[in-house]
């Protein structure tokens, strides 16, 4: 399976890399409600703090180093 993206402006579909199939293939189009950019840093940041990805580093568990384990003090 294959998935590419494209603009429908209503009568032609227009995809928007190029695509080398030379046989009659099935296609499942989905149309989006509205074009989304690119994840900002900030949304990223958000979604992982939600996520809960980073919580095993409240556990004292994983607090393995300390100050002493500085090579230069800034």
């Amino acid at each position: 399976m294959l998935s590419i993206q494209g603009i429908f402006d209503g009568k032609k579909l227009k995809l928007l890399e190029r695509v080398r199939i030379h046989s009659p293939k099935k296609v499942i189009i989905t149309f989006i409600d509205s074009i989304e950019e690119d994840i900002t840093s900030e949304e990223l940041h958000l979604l992982a703090d939600k996520s809960g990805a980073f919580d095993f580093l409240k556990s004292k568990e994983e607090d393995i180093y300390s100050d002493k384990d500085l090579k230069v003090k800034y």
